[in-house]
Parts: C-alpha cells; sequence; structure tokens
C-alpha cells in the first residue's frame, strides 16, 4: 500500500462523516492546538441555483470552528469555510445548509456525545482541565 492511500485511510478516520462535503486544504499546529482547515466542495453549488445560469462563486461565509477529539495531548479544531455563491451581476448571495454540530455546542457531533455520554461533561468542563 501506497503512502498516499496510508494518507486518504488516516484522513477518513480523522474526519468525521457529517465533513465529507469538505476538503482538507492545511493543517497547522501551534504550542496550544492543532487546526485543520476545511473548504466546501466547489462542486457543492446550493439547490436553488443549481439550474441558473451564470453562477459563481463569491467568496467564503464566516468560517466555523468545531472542536473535536484531541491528539498528541492538544486540542484539535476544525476551522470549516463554506462556500457562497451568486448569479453573476445580483447581489443576492447562497450558501448550503449543513448539519455539522449539535445546537448551542462548538464541536462535533462525535465529540459532544463522547463527552455527554463517556465523560458526563460539557464542551467547557472539558476545556477547563486543560
Amino acid at each position: 500500500m501506497s503512502f498516499s492511500f496510508l494518507y486518504i485511510d488516516l484522513l477518513l478516520i480523522l474526519i468525521p462523516a457529517s465533513l465529507r462535503d469538505f476538503s482538507l486544504v492545511s493543517v497547522s499546529e501551534s504550542p496550544s492546538c492543532i487546526v485543520l482547515r476545511l473548504e466546501e466542495s466547489v462542486n457543492n453549488i446550493p439547490s436553488a441555483l443549481k439550474d441558473m445560469p451564470n453562477v459563481v462563486l463569491d467568496g467564503f461565509c464566516n468560517p466555523l470552528e468545531l472542536q473535536t477529539f484531541p491528539l498528541n495531548d492538544k486540542p484539535v479544531y476544525f476551522k470549516i469555510y463554506r462556500h457562497r455563491w451568486k448569479v453573476s451581476g445580483v447581489n443576492k448571495h447562497q450558501s448550503n445548509c449543513h448539519d455539522l454540530h449539535p445546537s448551542g455546542v462548538k464541536a462535533t457531533f462525535e465529540f459532544a456525545n463522547f463527552l455527554k455520554e463517556e465523560l458526563g461533561q460539557t464542551l467547557y468542563e472539558y476545556n477547563s482541565c486543560w
């Protein structure tokens, strides 16, 4: 098995299924955390605009940062960028809606469920231990 397949297998383990519409574009590590930048696929045009002519990308929506399971004793965050779309010449923007995290929690579904069910902690309580 080649290294590239091993990296793909590793990414499939690290990135939850709910984030598979996004591509990993960068990884940054600081002394305090690891940040994985994910961007929405450019082929994922909102359904309201799919059949319209002259649909263009118009930047990104504000990024969403979700915490997930730690690696190497550091918190890990997915920094998620969704594309903004519009019809050329029109100022109304569209973007896709994704169900990426539980309401009121800035963590992946898997990590939030783990904290609640296995540790009996909220995300705030967990982060105060670091």
